[in-house]
């Protein structure tokens, strides 16, 4: 019986020992942990106050929550539209997209990696937000501009084009550009069925 006594007390006197050991180890453990994410929570310093990353998002959303909010719904709709569909759009599509913008854009004498740093973008936000167009342009279908279309813009706006230019250019960039006037205006009809039809609840109020 004192044997077992004397095992109990050791027992006890091991785990106080181990516990003063392992405690100090812990604290310093979080000490570290918390000064390595310090630039995960502070994003700035104004004259020694901190301003942590809660802070920052809570003024994003107050300014910017709903709009994006609403952003967020409509591309699920979309992709839910799409996979109903059995729509889809491969790497290499949006590759191509891309490659015909970031052409565009030179040619305009810019750098697309500059745009969208101005824009706050990333190269993989801008495969995504492609990705996106893509998938509307399939749903939607392609949309014919008749010559006569073409023609009477022309004819509208006979006064803003400059008088050696080469028509047959000028009537394709037209053509382009009705094209793509329809294809909007037939994502936004699309879109507001979409919303109209789906059941949305809103459980954060901004």
């Amino acid at each position: 019986m004192a044997k077992n006594s004397t095992a109990k007390k050791s027992n006890i006197l091991a785990n106080i020992q181990l516990k003063k050991f392992v405690l100090p180890i812990v604290i310093v453990l979080v000490v570290l942990l918390l000064g390595l994410l310090k630039d995960q929570f502070v994003v700035a310093s104004v004259n020694g106050k901190q301003i942590n990353r809660i802070e920052l998002i809570r003024e994003l959303e107050k300014k910017e929550g709903k709009r994006a909010l609403e952003n967020l719904i409509s591309e699920e709709l979309i992709l839910q539209e799409a996979k109903k569909g059995n729509i889809s759009v491969t790497n290499e599509e949006v590759d191509r997209e891309i490659e015909t913008i970031e052409k565009n854009i030179k040619n305009q004498g810019q750098n697309l990696d500059d745009l969208l740093v101005l824009q706050g973008l990333t190269r993989q936000q801008l495969k995504e937000e492609v990705r996106i167009q893509i998938i509307l342009k399939k749903l939607v279908g392609k949309l014919e501009v008749t010559d006569k279309e073409v023609e009477d813009y022309i004819e509208k706006n006979n006064e803003s084009i400059p008088a050696d230019a080469n028509m047959d250019e000028i009537k394709s960039q037209v053509k382009t550009q009705l094209e793509q006037d329809k294809v909007n205006q037939k994502i936004q009809s699309l879109i507001e069925k979409l919303r109209k039809n789906a059941k949305i609840e809103y459980l954060h109020k901004f």
